[in-house]
């Protein structure tokens, strides 16, 4: 039908521009993020386009649901403003035809963001704290770079190397700042090597002189050494990676759990956590519906209005939608109840709106 195949071209347009905009928006301020995390030595700087692409996976749910609501919109919008709502109603199409279309045209994407939510989601998130966690887990003086000061995890030390630690841990040109029970000490090094001794990490220094004070005093005891030994940590005991899956997996944070995980479970997090993934393309499809009655509006408004009104509507609802998470993670609600209160609320204001807007009427012939 005529009316179909222009509106779905009208959509596709919008949508296009919106998730192109939208998509660049969230590129560049996740580029933005993650080297900011680069330069503060908080991520691994070869990961660092790996870590942009999972942030974008994991943001591309809301860029296609915000995209697709603007689509709808604006297209209907523009039908509005052209007076060609009014020649189609007067054509006999009933206004709710213009719901099943706009259903048609958001069906693959509401799969998409449906997947991306349930599946996808999960996965990156376990991709970037597997990565993340294998950073951490390197040593503090493997972790600096040439030329730049860096603060080890518990804070307490500083490091300064000339050059770069290669693949066995060795470093030349050291330098070690350690702030511990009042005393400062500072440590010069020609070379440094990471080895294992009597259960524990030691950073041994070579040929270096080793400065120490109490803080606030001036008592300084210079020392020269051929060899020292700094510990680091204590070897982890060989059976701390082996826990028990249910233990590893109540330490898991929700949102690296799997979708299919969260739904055999009882406990309340993750009952919060799964409400998300489902609210997420519920309230896409109900932001669709709602983008038609949102149309009719003032057409001497102005598109900015209508986009302002948007934007507020989505975060609004989205807002909603970690506010029903929280209150079924502290138990208040339960995961049905929580569910059925605002993606039923939501339907509750669409019919309120197509009632106003005078869309339940069928045609007249």
């Amino acid at each position: 039908m005529l009316l179909d195949r222009s509106l779905r071209r009208e959509m596709a347009r919008q949508f296009g521009a919106a998730f192109t905009v939208l998509f660049s928006v969230v590129l560049t301020l996740m580029l933005l993020r993650v080297l900011g995390q680069a330069s503060d030595g908080s991520v691994d700087p070869q990961d660092l386009f790996v870590l942009i692409g999972l942030a974008c996976l994991s943001y591309l749910q809301f860029i296609l649901g915000l995209a697709l609501f603007l689509a709808v919109l604006m297209a209907y919008a523009r039908m509005h403003r052209d007076s060609e709502m009014a020649i189609w109603s007067s054509a006999g199409v009933s206004p709710l035809r213009f719901f099943i279309i706009a259903l048609r045209f958001a069906m693959p994407v509401l799969v998409a963001v449906a997947l991306l939510t349930l599946l996808v989601w999960p996965w990156a998130n376990r991709q970037n704290a597997a990565l993340r966690d294998r950073f951490e887990q390197r040593s503090d003086l493997s972790r600096a770079a040439p030329g730049q000061f860096r603060q080890s995890a518990s804070g307490r030390r500083v490091f300064f190397i000339g050059r770069g630690a290669d693949a066995n841990g060795l470093a030349r040109d050291v330098f070690v700042r350690d702030v511990s029970d009042g005393r400062e000490t500072v440590t010069l090094a020609r070379a440094a090597s990471l080895q294992n001794r009597d259960g524990g990490r030691y950073l041994m220094l070579s040929d270096g002189t080793r400065y120490s004070h109490t803080i606030g005093q001036t008592n300084y005891q210079i020392t020269g050494f051929a060899q020292m030994g700094v510990r680091l940590s204590a070897i982890a005991a060989p059976h701390a990676a082996a826990l028990p899956a249910a233990v590893r997996l109540a330490h898991t944070p929700s949102r690296e759990i799997s979708s299919l995980t969260l739904a055999l479970s009882a406990v309340p997090r993750w009952r919060g956590e799964l409400s998300w993934r489902l609210g997420v393309p519920l309230s896409t499809l109900v932001l669709v519906l709602m983008a038609v009655p949102l149309a009719a509006s003032n057409p001497r408004a102005g598109r900015a209005v209508q986009l302002v009104i948007a934007i507020l509507v989505y975060l609004t609802y989205l807002n909603f939608l970690n506010a029903t998470q929280h209150w079924i993670d502290d138990g208040r609600v339960g995961l049905a109840g929580g569910l059925l209160w605002l993606h039923g609320g939501a339907a509750a204001v669409l019919l309120g709106a197509m009632l106003v807007k005078g869309m339940l009427n069928w045609p007249r012939r």
